[in-house]
């Protein structure tokens, strides 16, 4: 079938309103539309194809049967019949129009068509009027990025940061962040943060996608982010610090060897990798690591990780950070901190928070002054507040992991990154990896050997955790050398000084360095 020209227009109707379809030299042997909605809510719906004289067709869809209570995108298909599954309508794109190049609204709901990425297919968008424009705003913008990139001036004194996709004020960006505001008060930045969290300063925020993000991101002199941005290209003169997230145990880019998201976004990653003008690393082991699995030649500036600094001096006021973060104050904190489970989807980069942990034995097991803080990654699924001992707590909505370690006596976790960071602190690591032999074969695998180069033990059960939570010291003296070996080879750039090096290296020296030169 050839792709016709389409012509779309909003028609009041006795029935309700209906979305009148145009396709002008549609192909013969059309006589349906079929729509197919993407996602859970996968409805299908037919509508016959009417000819006329000139070799037009026309179909009227009622808008009612593409609303629900969210967002929904239907795929357009041309059918010979009810029971045919079709072929993508591919209408001819009209130059210089907006992505969603047809925008109604009707009963409450915004409607509005545009063309897929991956074959140039009719998608239309149907969705709560407000959800529906702030949804379609953010997908024209991210059409016109690549246009703003090259038009829009330069602004060199304008910094835009991100931390975790736009969900945190938290990682490393923060911590350069912190260190700019006190060493170049001269530069203006911004936070692309969707969260409610204070940030010093109250620098202005953008959403993330939002037209205004896409403005900023085109402008900004420096951009800082810790995973990817929403838009790929900068201009030549703008400096682009990727901190990433982690010193790497579980497999990165293209050194995974099994399928699953992460291989599946790698290409998209490099797009962006293409980008960064230099990427941070906390140790030679992780410049080395980087390079290979994200296939990237640009500079590497080995500085240590920000995130570090305020975990290398005891934390000053422990009871004032539990009391700022919501927690009971004067106890001891084991913090459970595990990864996500990369073949566990629940949804798009979504997955089951699948604990394998006795809660209730755990809690038992804790001493009175001792309490539980479980911190959910953030791209899993949460627990069940309601259902939790009373001296386990779940903090996964707290953003910043940073903070929790600060307080943490003692941290358990499984294959997260958080331990290298962790490690800085001298306190005990314990790991809890229920699932070790098919995490390291089927899900992700691993640089370093689990039970030979982590600087704690491994338990597969509760009962082999409580008894390492139960016996600390006795863990403790038992793995202080390899403790120590381990801190030297990861975290001896960890000193405290890593933010300052970092702002100092990328943004120049601090400002009043530059007022004397």
């Amino acid at each position: 079938m050839s792709a016709p020209r389409l012509a779309l227009a909003l028609h009041a109707a006795g029935g309700g309103p209906v979305l009148h379809l145009r396709l002008v030299a549609a192909p013969a042997e059309a006589r349906w539309l079929r729509l197919c909605a993407r996602g859970p809510d996968a409805r299908a719906l037919c509508v016959p194809l009417r000819a006329d004289a000139g070799g037009d067709a026309c179909a009227e869809v009622p808008v009612a049967s593409l609303l629900g209570p969210g967002p929904l995108r239907w795929d357009v298909r041309l059918a010979a019949s009810p029971g045919d599954a079709g072929v993508h309508l591919c209408p001819a794109p009209e130059a210089g129009a907006a992505r969603h190049f047809f925008r109604a609204q009707a009963a409450g709901h915004g409607l509005s068509a545009y063309l897929s990425d991956s074959a140039g297919s009719l998608v239309l968008l149907a969705a709560p009027a407000a959800r529906h424009a702030a949804v379609a705003d953010a997908e024209d913008a991210k059409a016109r990025f690549q246009t703003e990139l090259r038009d829009a001036p330069l602004e060199p004194d304008l910094v835009l940061f991100e931390s975790f996709l736009g969900k945190a004020y938290a990682g490393n960006p923060r911590y350069v962040y912190e260190a700019l505001r006190e060493l170049r008060p001269d530069l203006r930045c911004v936070w692309a943060y969707d969260g409610t969290q204070p940030i010093p300063g109250d620098p202005p925020r953008v959403r993330r996608g939002s037209p205004e993000y896409y403005r900023v991101l085109a402008r900004a002199g420096y951009r800082v982010n810790n995973v990817v941005f929403a838009g790929h290209g900068r201009k030549p003169e703008t400096v682009y610090l990727q901190t990433w997230h982690g010193t790497p145990l579980k497999r990165l880019g293209w050194d995974i060897e099994v399928a699953g998201p992460e291989a599946d976004a790698r290409d998209n990653f490099h797009r962006e990798s293409r980008a960064w003008t230099v990427l941070l690393s906390a140790n030679p082991y992780s410049s080395d690591t980087f390079r290979r699995a994200f296939r990237y030649d640009g500079p590497v500036l080995e500085a240590g990780y920000p995130l570090t600094d305020p975990l290398v001096a005891p934390c000053p006021d422990r009871d004032a950070l539990a009391a700022r973060l919501g927690l009971p104050v004067g106890r001891r904190y084991v913090l459970y901190a595990p990864t996500w489970r990369d073949h566990r989807p629940v949804g798009t980069w979504r997955f089951d928070f699948d604990l394998h942990l006795d809660l209730d034995a755990v809690s038992a097991a804790l001493a009175p002054d001792q309490v539980l803080l479980v911190k959910g990654h953030h791209l899993a699924t949460g627990l069940d507040a309601a259902r939790l001992p009373g001296n386990v707590i779940d903090v996964s909505a707290l953003e910043d992991v940073t903070e929790l370690c600060a307080l943490a006596d003692v941290l358990v976790t499984d294959y997260s990154s958080v331990f290298f960071d962790f490690a800085v602190t001298g306190r005990p690591i314990l790991f809890y990896c229920y699932d070790l032999e098919l995490y390291a074969r089927q899900v992700r695998g691993f640089y370093l050997d689990m039970e030979r180069d982590l600087p704690g033990p491994v338990a597969r059960t509760t009962p082999e955790l409580l008894a390492l939570l139960r016996d600390l010291p006795a863990v403790q003296a038992r793995y202080a050398a390899r403790y120590r070996a381990f801190r030297q080879e990861y975290c001896a750039l960890a000193d405290g000084a890593a933010a300052r090096r970092v702002v100092e290296a990328v943004f120049g020296p601090a400002a009043e360095a530059r007022a004397c030169a």
